[in-house]
C-alpha cells in the first residue's frame, strides 16, 4: 500500500478557500432569512464543499487534510457568525452552533471521500484507501444501535438519570470499538475514531430533537470520553485479534496505528 502524506499545502488551500466560501454562503443566506434552518443548510454545505475541494486538491489519499481542514473552518465560524450578527442566526445559541460545527466536520471528512473519488486518487486501484470505509460504516451503525439500545434499556428499570445513562452510552461504544477491533482484520486505530466520533455526533442530534438542547459542557465532555472509549475498545479487540493472528493483512496507516500493534516477543 501507498501511504497518503500529509499536505500542508493542500490543506492551507481547502482551509482557506473554505472558510470564505462558507463564510460567504452563511452571509447570504443569514441576511436573506430570518429562521434558522436555511442558513444552518447553507453552512453545513459550505463543510461538504471544504471537504470536496480537500479532496480534489490532494494528491494522496489522506484523511487527516479534510478534518483538520473543517477544524480550522469551524474555529473560523465559532467566533466569525456572532460577530456578523445575522437576523438568521440570532435564535442560534453557542451550544447550537458547535452542535452545527460538530455535524459539520463529519460531512467534510464524507466530502474529502468523496473528493477523492472525483480526482482518482481511490479508484481502478491507483492507491488503497487509508480507511476500510467498510468498517468505519458499521462502526457508526454498530455505536448508534449499541448506545440507543442500552440507554433505551436502563430507562425501563432506572427511569432517565443523566449519569446512569451516560455509563450507559460509553459502554455501547466501548463495545463497538471492541467488536471493530476483534472481527477485523487489520489495524484500525482510525475506523475506530471515525465510528466514535459520528456515533456521538449523531447520539447528540437525537437527544437535541427529543429532548432539547443539551448543555454545552455535556456535548464537549461526551465527545472527548466517547472516542477514547471508542479507541480503548478498538485497543482491547486489536489485541484479542492479534493473539489469535499476529500479523495483520492491513498494516498501520498512522503512528497512532501503529501503536495499537503488539510488541514481538
Amino acid at each position: 500500500m501507498q501511504d497518503g502524506h500529509f499536505s500542508i499545502k493542500s490543506m492551507a488551500i481547502s482551509s482557506i478557500a473554505g472558510s470564505l466560501l462558507t463564510l460567504l454562503m452563511a452571509y447570504a443566506s443569514g441576511s436573506s432569512f430570518a429562521a434558522l434552518p436555511f442558513p444552518i443548510m447553507a453552512v453545513l454545505a459550505g463543510f461538504l464543499i471544504t471537504g470536496i475541494l480537500e479532496g480534489l486538491v490532494s494528491r494522496d489519499v489522506n484523511l487527516l487534510e479534510p478534518t483538520i481542514s473543517a477544524i480550522v473552518v469551524s474555529m473560523v465560524l465559532y467566533f466569525a457568525l456572532p460577530a456578523l450578527q445575522l437576523r438568521g442566526f440570532q435564535d442560534m445559541t453557542t451550544t447550537l452552533l458547535v452542535v452545527i460545527l460538530m455535524n459539520g466536520i463529519v460531512l467534510a471528512a464524507l466530502g474529502g471521500w468523496a473528493g477523492e473519488k472525483l480526482h482518482g486518487t481511490i479508484e481502478y486501484g491507483v492507491r488503497e484507501e487509508p480507511v476500510e470505509w467498510g468498517w468505519a460504516l458499521c462502526g457508526i451503525i454498530l455505536g448508534v444501535t449499541a448506545t440507543m439500545f442500552t440507554s433505551s434499556t436502563l430507562v425501563i428499570f432506572l427511569g432517565f438519570k443523566l449519569m446512569e445513562h451516560f455509563v450507559a452510552y460509553l459502554i455501547g461504544l466501548a463495545l463497538t470499538g471492541f467488536i471493530i477491533g476483534l472481527r477485523s482484520r487489520g489495524i484500525i486505530f482510525e475506523e475506530a475514531g471515525i465510528a466514535g466520533f459520528t456515533t456521538v455526533v449523531i447520539n447528540v442530534d437525537i437527544v437535541c430533537i427529543a429532548l432539547g438542547m443539551l448543555e454545552l459542557p455535556v456535548i464537549l465532555s461526551g465527545l472527548a470520553i466517547g472516542i477514547v472509549t471508542t479507541y480503548l475498545g478498538g485497543w482491547i479487540g486489536e489485541r484479542v485479534h492479534s493473539s489469535r493472528s499476529p500479523v495483520p493483512t492491513r498494516s498501520a496507516t498512522s503512528f497512532f496505528g501503529a501503536l495499537m500493534v503488539p510488541r514481538s516477543k
